[in-house]
């Protein structure tokens, strides 16, 4: 009796919701009208009960080979609970959307009353035929009767030429996307009327650079889809296909027929905000005004290289660095040739020569023993007592060669142990991004020049990659000269000239190596997450380079290998952490730590690292101040340190700077910092050697030259960036322009071969600056 009962009321309410949708169905009138014209403005009313059908009719056949845009408006009135739905019917497919269009922001909702599609060619591609036209319905649940406006018209600039510009106006509820086809006649219309409206090309390229321009600052996404339907025209839905990028005022990609062998969609969407390409939510920057929203584009795709201009460009660079690296062994001949010269008329005529003037007996210091053991280098005394007055190159080489070699030798294998540990995990990660570009198809992760980015094999950006092979050429190159100099040097003779430390020479060069080939890792995918990687072997450099210079007159007091690469591993923890929380609060820490760092490397610079920096210091020094007075601060070693104030002046102008910008970049400022450090310490010793009257060889001139005109190009070619990782990808975007040389090369190109020429010119120099010392007794070289 209970199943009876429970089955008879499911009937019954079965029957009553079948009743219902009956009568429902029977109270619409569903109104059809074939006699709708395209590019003519429609006026239909649509509620409840009244659903309206329309087809299309056209004048002429003669636009069929286009697709159809429908352009679809309601009153501003229409009730967002009872939206009215279009729906598209087409030979293979279904299309629809509903007005109105309503656009959730975080800190708003966006409502729009008018929307247009373009219907998806469904046959676009080798074999098109005509476009059929479709079979539009609107309907609503609305009670109210609800005015539509409705427009159909033919997208005639739908099929992109080469070099053709295209100018298009867009709204968030207007997409718009065009098509690019790499077939030679695309189109399977060559025998009918309308062959006369479709473009024909003569030559179709394999690859296209798609150039992209806007004066306004509205937020869009840009995606570059396969030739298949549907085509994604919406923010959530572009993300599942193809490639897509945001830009505000430029965007650029270059296409191969390899990634799309049918042809593509550019697909154009403008954002709902400015967010992504601002970096600013509408919250602070105020935007929330749907008609706002409106952008215009221009676009036009353009042949890109082809691979003759590949071919050019590969030969143009490997030749030049090749004319640069010549010069080394050049100079290197040339030296050894002379000091060979040398050698045999020292061998006929026997006496030391001295490059300077040599004191009489009584103004000479005796040379120290050079056999002392570790312990002597190990004391403390006094500064007064345990150096001679004035300070020579004798008073600070004790260590004897063989722990000199070895101490030497530290340097190149630390070096060879950090570039192997650090370079395996970031040639890992670089290439997970760029599998992850092509896997994805974002483009907002890379920070290329997009108008200057040639992509090869599975390369992206193959050129800013082969422009660093100058580091590599020139840092080998350099490592082989220091090898064929050794034997033309007293190496046997411990009391002449300035002590040669080759393992510091070789760990430079091979610094440099490590330069080009973490510089292309870095490239393979730039971005502010990796930037350390293209930056750190710089830091290394500068810093080698420093400590090449202070060696050169104090041998024996030179900062150890441990010491030098823990110093650079926490440049480089600083450098990251800076780029990770870019505050005026780690400025403000940076650059206490920097002026700090300046007065203790000051301190122990003068007093020849004998100067132990405890508490009691303070003390000493007042007492000294008081007992000495005024004179208290007059330098003993003036030279050292007229040096060493010049050397703080610009660490405080630079340290300043930074404070003033706090900006994001802290990895450049830094780099900065080493540099100009590195730049005013080689100055300082070359005039340092012109005031004690020391000769510097035409050879060293010829290479000073050299270094600086090729540091100041390679300055002014770093400062014209394209691309700027610290902004957003669509600022980022703005800066980027087409190559400059060769059709292959922009600026940051020419800047991988400016650095390298000017520091392989930078290292010769410092490898000849002493040589006319090579004969001199070292109780006669001074100290500064």
């Amino acid at each position: 009796m209970l199943g009876a009962i429970i089955f008879t009321v499911v009937i019954s309410k079965y029957v009553s919701a079948s009743d219902q949708l009956w009568r429902n169905l029977a109270n619409k009138d569903f109104i059809y009208n074939n006699t709708y014209k395209y590019d003519n403005i429609i006026d239909v009313i649509v509620n409840s009960t009244k659903t309206q059908i329309l087809d299309f009719t056209e004048e002429s056949e003669l636009l069929s080979g286009f697709p159809t845009r429908v352009h679809v408006s309601t009153n501003d009135t229409t009730n967002l609970e009872y939206p009215l739905f279009v729906t598209a019917v087409q030979q293979k497919g279904v299309s629809s959307w509903e007005l109105p269009l309503v656009i959730p922001t975080r800190t708003a909702v966006l409502q729009f009353n008018d929307m247009a599609r373009t219907l998806c060619p469904h046959d676009a591609g080798p074999n098109i035929t005509a476009q059929s036209r479709p079979t539009l319905t609107l309907a609503t649940s609305s009670p109210e009767n609800i005015l539509v406006k409705i427009k159909l018209k033919r997208v005639q600039n739908f099929y992109v030429e080469v070099d053709k510009e295209v100018t298009l106006n867009m709204t968030p509820s207007s997409p718009k996307y065009y098509y690019f086809s790499f077939d030679r006649d695309p189109w399977n219309l060559t025998e009918t009327k309308n062959s006369t409206y479709i473009p024909k090309f003569n030559y179709k390229p394999k690859s296209v650079l798609l150039m992209i321009d806007s004066d306004d600052d509205v937020c869009a996404f840009v995606s570059i889809q396969n030739n298949s339907c549907p085509v994604f025209d919406n923010e959530k839905d572009m993300l599942y296909q193809g490639y897509y990028f945001t830009m505000s005022h430029k965007g650029g990609i270059t296409i191969t027929q390899s990634m799309f062998p049918r042809g593509f969609y550019i697909v154009f969407i403008v954002k709902e905000s400015d967010e992504d390409c601002t970096g600013i939510s509408d919250s602070e920057s105020g935007v929330r005004n749907p008609g706002s929203r409106f952008k215009t584009f221009r676009f036009r795709a353009m042949e890109a290289v082809s691979y003759g201009d590949y071919i050019t460009g590969v030969l143009v660079v490997l030749a030049l660095m090749s004319c640069v690296a010549l010069l080394g062994p050049i100079g290197t001949a040339i030296y050894c040739k002379s000091r060979t010269q040398e050698i045999v008329l020292n061998d006929e005529t026997p006496g030391p020569s001295s490059s300077r003037t040599e004191p009489s007996v009584s103004e000479s210091v005796p040379v120290l023993n050079h056999d002392s053991n570790d312990s002597d280098l190990e004391s403390e005394p006094d500064i007064g007592n345990s150096l001679p007055m004035p300070l020579n190159v004798a008073g600070l080489s004790r260590a004897c060669p063989v722990a000199q070699t070895r101490r030497s030798n530290r340097y190149f294998w630390s070096a060879l142990t950090v570039a192997v540990v650090y370079a395996l995990p970031v040639v890992q990660l670089l290439f997970t991004y760029q599998r992850l570009i092509f896997q994805t198809g974002d483009q907002d992760v890379c920070y290329y020049n997009f108008l200057c980015a040639h992509p090869l094999g599975v390369l992206a950006d193959f050129n800013h990659v082969y422009s660093n092979i100058g580091y590599v050429i020139l840092g080998l190159v350099f490592m082989a000269q220091i090898r064929c100099r050794r034997k033309f040097r007293n190496i046997d003779n411990q009391e002449l000239g300035i002590p040669q430390h080759r393992g510091l020479l070789y760990s430079m060069g091979l610094a440099l190596v490590m330069e080009g080939l973490l510089s292309a890792c870095y490239h393979l995918c730039p971005n502010k997450m990796n930037f350390q990687f293209d930056s750190s072997f710089m830091y290394v450099i500068a810093v080698l380079c420093m400590i090449k210079l202070y060696q050169s007159r104090h041998p024996d007091v030179n900062a150890s290998a441990h010491t030098t690469f823990m110093l650079l591993a926490l440049l480089m923890a600083i450098g990251c952490l800076g780029m990770m929380y870019p505050n005026k609060y780690f400025w403000t820490f940076f650059t206490i730590m920097h002026l700090g760092v300046c007065f203790i490397l000051t301190l122990q610079i003068y007093y020849v690292g004998r100067l132990k920096i405890e508490p009691s210091i303070v003390v000493k020094a007042w007492k000294g101040i008081k007992q000495h007075g005024r004179s208290a601060f007059i330098p003993v070693y003036r030279a050292r340190g007229v040096l060493l104030v010049i050397a703080n002046i610009a660490n405080w102008a630079l340290a300043g700077y930074g404070i003033y910008e706090h900006g994001k970049d802290l990895a450049r400022h830094l780099l900065a910092i080493l540099l100009g450090n590195t730049l005013l310490y080689t100055l300082g010793y070359v005039v340092l050697k012109l005031v004690h009257r020391e000769k510097i060889s035409i050879a060293t001139l010829l290479w000073l030259a050299l270094a600086h005109v090729s540091w100041v190009l390679a300055a002014l070619l770093f400062t014209d960036s394209k691309t700027h990782w610290s902004q957003t990808p669509a600022q980022s975007r703005n800066l980027n322009a087409v190559c400059s040389a060769l059709n292959m090369l922009d600026s940051h190109d020419l800047w991988h071969l400016a650095s390298a020429s000017a520091i392989f010119f930078s290292f010769n120099a410092l490898l000849i600056l002493d040589d006319p010392l090579a004969d001199t007794p070292r109780h006669l070289i001074p100290v500064f």
